[in-house]
């Protein structure tokens, strides 16, 4: 007997396919509904024909998998904005007009900027949706929007980012699929708050999570204590600083500053213990009711966040498999959580976070049975022990090749840091709560209090030291979807092969791993050619010159740290490199039988016998455009992110007139010499 529904899981996933299908294919609603309709109608007839026959027949089971394809198609047509006429991106915006929004969700900031995410009311007089991304300049002496306020503006509205830079994340990309399609870009006094709040469950959650973390800001924590504390047990990341969030992702801990199904996971067990006293056959529908509903409370304290809401909604179905019965309905609880979660929102299929939370579970369900009954410990702390370290692997086996695909690293010591921390993370939790619920209430020790911050303290040393181990953090690691996909099958294979060896597993296996190493042979000759990258950066000209895997970082500020350049390091992990070499720009450049000659604010550029094929203006030199296309009539004129807007319209302008190759970065983005 299979420990799944075959039928279910299928739908589910020709459901994902579907949504994945939408933007690629052109049915409307109407034409969703009438398809829908008539596959229900063929189904039925062939489900009528199957149980006389009393066996399911092959016809059957494909219209009833094309009636979930095309039912994932119009679930997303139904849930996609655009399709609203009332959407922002139906009127002109591109001028001014006077917007009334609420704010919707505060984002985690920028260097220079507090960034949130909106919902548009009004455009003048004109009802409107649609949400918006926006940034306003940071003030210290402001304080950060409420959820739920309402303002108005007269700031025009402009569209997302465009790539700037190669293997750059496209952000605009990723806001789309949250379906923000515009940004406001805003000073503070740009602002006019109305005496109005959104009145929803949301916002008054949001609104009780700001004033349990206003109770906390008033007990003897630290700055990072408090930081870790919000992120551990509310929720909000935003006030995590870089240095401590990069020292969890290098201990391969990053998934606990995020309340996610782990901690969700550790609540229902430890809700599971607590309301052990409800025994019986009878009263285990009232165990699981109360183990859920508290769920959901804790839901509420961390302010419904969406990662959140999908981790409680995943484990109430688990919950409720459970209490059913059998390894089966809880496989079968997990599938269906899916199914509704992404009935409710379509989308969920590109976050990052419901991806590697279902490979998690999935993984854990799968893989994890199988690993412990390798070893059987006779002492009940060592079984224990030996349990978390098997879910550990078998969680990291899941989302190993989703995780490399997105961020570039492994961290070799994840199974010391999962083994000593998951352990105690039960205790942190539940003394967490005690601690949230007891500041709430004005009734928390400050001897209680600072004891929770020396653990806290505790494990932010115990994570540092493993952080410190660099020589374990794999980085930089190149890795395309099509990799990833075949790492999965790999993967999956190779399990099937260890649990019940049959020649035909085996088979499959090695035709796979040939298929692989085909593929990796196949990428080492296609490999990238040597080429020249003119980077887009505001005030500053970077070039990157790469050759025989080796990459040259060309830069006006040569004492800056460029490990953490996002521009640098993206383009790294893209060509797959360990290290990179820094050097001062230099005025003139050779490149595959090209001529490359820089003019910087000096503006010297005339060179006795120099003929360039493009000259890069940075850091606005005073320069006659005219004149310089006199003496070099057949060049490509380059700007980039170092030079004003204002200089680069003037030399646009000049360089239409002249009918010269024109290429700005703040426009195109980089430019690129290959051979």
């Amino acid at each position: 007997m299979k420990s799944y529904n075959t039928l279910l899981a299928k739908a589910t996933i020709f459901f994902m396919v579907g949504s994945i299908l939408y933007p690629y294919s052109n049915l409307s609603i109407f034409w969703c509904a009438i398809l829908i309709v008539t596959l229900y109608g063929i189904a039925n007839v062939f489900h009528a024909l199957t149980n006389k026959n009393k066996k399911w027949s092959p016809p059957f089971g494909i219209v009833v998998l094309l009636f979930f394809l095309i039912l994932g198609i119009g679930n997303r047509s139904l849930k996609d904005p655009l399709n609203n006429k009332l959407h922002y991106t139906h009127h002109n915006y591109n001028i001014h007009h006077t917007y009334l929004f609420s704010i919707h969700e505060q984002l985690k900031p920028s260097q220079y900027q507090d960034k949130y995410i909106i919902q548009l009311h009004k455009q003048d007089s004109t009802k409107i949706t649609g949400k918006v991304l926006l940034s306003i300049q940071k003030d210290s002496t402001q304080k950060p929007l409420k959820i739920g306020s309402w303002y108005y503006t007269r700031t025009p509205l402009k569209d997302l980012p465009s790539i700037k830079n190669p293997y750059q994340f496209d952000y605009g990309a990723y806001l789309k699929k949250k379906h923000i399609y515009g940004q406001f870009f805003i000073q503070k006094d740009e602002l006019l708050e109305v005496n109005y709040t959104s009145k929803n469950f949301y916002t008054f959650a949001i609104r009780f999570r700001e004033s349990v973390i206003r109770k906390l800001r008033n007990q003897p924590f630290t700055q990072e204590q408090l930081t870790v504390i919000q992120a551990l047990l509310l929720g909000k990341r935003q006030d995590i600083d870089a240095h401590l969030s990069n020292q969890y992702a290098n201990a391969g801990m990053m998934h606990i500053l995020a309340v996610s199904g782990l901690h969700v996971g550790i609540i229902l067990l430890l809700l599971r213990f607590v309301t052990r006293v409800i025994s019986g056959r009878k009263l285990r529908w009232v165990r699981s009711g109360i183990s859920i509903s508290l769920l959901w409370c804790f839901a509420f304290i961390t302010g419904l966040s969406p990662s959140v809401l999908r981790a409680v909604t995943m484990f109430s179905f688990l919950e409720l498999g459970s209490c059913l019965g059998g390894k089966r309905r809880i496989n079968d609880a997990l599938v269906f959580s899916a199914f509704i979660l992404l009935i409710i929102d379509p989308s969920l299929i590109y976050q990052v976070g419901f991806q590697l939370s279902y490979l998690a579970v999935i993984a854990i369900l799968w893989i994890q049975p199988w690993l412990y009954n390798f070893y059987q410990p006779r002492y009940y702390i060592i079984k224990k022990i030996w349990g978390i370290i098997t879910v550990s692997v078998a969680a990291q086996v899941g989302v190993l090749p989703l995780s490399i695909l997105y961020f570039h690293q492994f961290p070799g010591l994840f199974l010391v840091s999962n083994s000593v921390v998951l352990p105690f993370l039960g205790i942190i939790l539940s003394l967490g709560i005690l601690v949230i619920g007891l500041s709430y209430f004005s009734l928390l020790p400050d001897n209680l209090a600072i004891a929770y911050g020396k653990i806290i303290d505790l494990l932010n040393g115990f994570i540092a030291w493993v952080a410190s181990k660099e020589a374990f953090v794999i980085d930089h690691i190149s890795l395309s979807f099509t990799y990833m996909i075949l790492m999965y099958l790999l993967l999956a294979s190779l399990i099937y092969v260890l649990k019940r060896y049959q020649y035909k597993r085996l088979l499959l296996f090695f035709s796979i791993l040939s298929f692989s190493l085909v593929m990796h042979i196949y990428q080492k000759t296609e490999k990238e050619t040597s080429h020249m990258t003119i980077f887009h950066k505001n005030k500053e000209t970077l070039i990157g010159l790469y050759s025989s895997d080796s990459l040259v970082v060309y830069t006006n500020i040569i004492h800056k740290n460029f490990n953490t350049d996002n521009r640098i390091v993206d383009y790294q992990n893209a060509l797959g490199l360990d290290t990179f070499h820094i050097e001062p720009i230099q005025d003139y450049y050779h490149f595959n039988q090209k001529k490359l000659l820089l003019i910087d604010s000096i503006g010297v550029y005339k060179i006795k016998k120099l003929h360039p094929d493009y000259i890069l203006l940075r850091q606005s030199p005073d320069i006659h455009l005219e004149r310089l296309i006199n003496v070099y009539p057949h060049v490509t004129i380059i700007a980039d992110g170092s030079n004003y807007r204002s200089d680069i319209i003037r030399w646009k302008a000049t360089c239409h007139k002249r009918n010269i190759p024109f290429h700005s970065t703040y426009e195109k983005g980089y430019f690129i010499l290959k051979e």
